[in-house]
C-alpha cells in the first residue's frame, strides 16, 4: 500500500513538471513579423493571407490595413512563408527562427488581378539586424563547427563582457552563478553540458536582457539543440 502511494505521488510530480515545462516552452517561442506592399504603387496590402509553415505545422494570419502582420510564440524551426492576395502569391523559403528571436519577413505582392507564376525568393540573413539589440551574440551551427573549440564552456569564454575564473563565468561584474542557461526553452540548473555536435544555435546575452529572463542578475545563455524541425 505504501509503495502504491509513493508511485502515485511520483507520477503526479512528473506530470506537474511536464506541464510547467510545456507552458514555459510555449511562452518562450520566437516571433515573426513583416509588411506586405505593392511593388508598383508602394501601397500596403491589407487583408493579404500569410501562411507560416514548418514541416506541415501551419499558422494562418491576415495583414491589417497597413499591410502588417505579427505572429508570436512560434516554435523554433525553418519556415516557408506564403503570402497571397487574390490570384497572386509570393513564397519565402528557408526562413529560420529561434526560440526567443524576433525576425522580419517583408514581402512585395502585386495587387493587380493576373494569373502568373508564383514568385519564390530565398531568405537571407542580414549582415546587420536592426531588431538585434546590443550585447547579444548568436552563433549558428555552421559558425560553431569551424571554431577551434572542444567543449561548450569555451563558447561563453569568447563572448564579450565575460570573464572566466576557475570554471566560473562572471558577466558584467555580476557574482558567480549569475549566468543562467536555457535549453530548448527550459531553464537548467547549474551549467549546460551537452556535446557540441548537438547544438543548433547558441545565443549569449551579456548586455541587453529580455524581460522574460528577468530573474537573471548577470546574463543568459539560450541554447537550441538540433531537431527534426531545424534539419533541412
Amino acid at each position: 500500500m505504501k509503495t502504491t502511494k509513493t508511485m502515485l505521488r511520483g507520477a503526479v510530480a512528473l506530470l506537474l513538471i511536464f506541464s510547467f515545462h510545456s507552458s514555459f516552452a510555449s511562452y518562450i517561442g520566437g516571433s515573426i513579423m513583416g509588411q506586405v506592399v505593392d511593388p508598383v504603387s508602394k501601397e500596403p496590402v491589407g487583408d493579404a493571407t500569410v501562411v507560416l509553415d514548418c514541416q506541415g505545422n501551419q499558422k494562418t494570419l491576415l495583414t491589417n490595413e497597413k499591410g502588417f502582420y505579427y505572429a508570436s510564440n512560434m516554435p523554433a524551426g525553418v519556415y516557408t512563408i506564403s503570402v497571397s492576395y487574390m490570384s497572386n502569391r509570393v513564397i519565402i523559403e528557408n526562413f529560420k527562427i529561434g526560440n526567443d528571436e524576433v525576425k522580419e519577413a517583408n514581402a512585395e505582392l502585386n495587387t493587380a488581378i493576373a494569373m502568373g507564376e508564383v514568385v519564390k525568393k530565398e531568405y537571407r540573413v542580414a549582415l546587420l539586424d536592426p531588431l538585434q539589440p546590443q550585447g547579444v551574440r548568436t552563433l549558428e551551427r555552421d559558425d560553431i563547427k569551424h571554431m577551434p573549440i572542444q567543449k561548450l564552456s569555451q563558447l561563453q569564454e569568447s563572448m564579450p563582457g565575460t570573464i572566466e575564473d576557475k570554471g566560473q563565468f562572471y558577466v558584467r561584474g555580476a557574482r558567480a552563478g549569475a549566468l543562467s542557461y536555457y535549453i530548448d526553452g527550459a531553464r537548467v540548473m547549474g551549467t549546460a553540458n551537452i556535446p557540441l555536435c548537438g547544438l543548433d544555435t547558441y545565443r549569449s546575452y551579456t548586455g541587453f536582457l529580455p524581460p522574460k529572463y528577468g530573474d537573471c542578475t548577470g546574463g543568459a545563455v539560450v541554447i537550441e539543440t538540433r531537431n527534426f524541425f531545424t534539419e533541412r
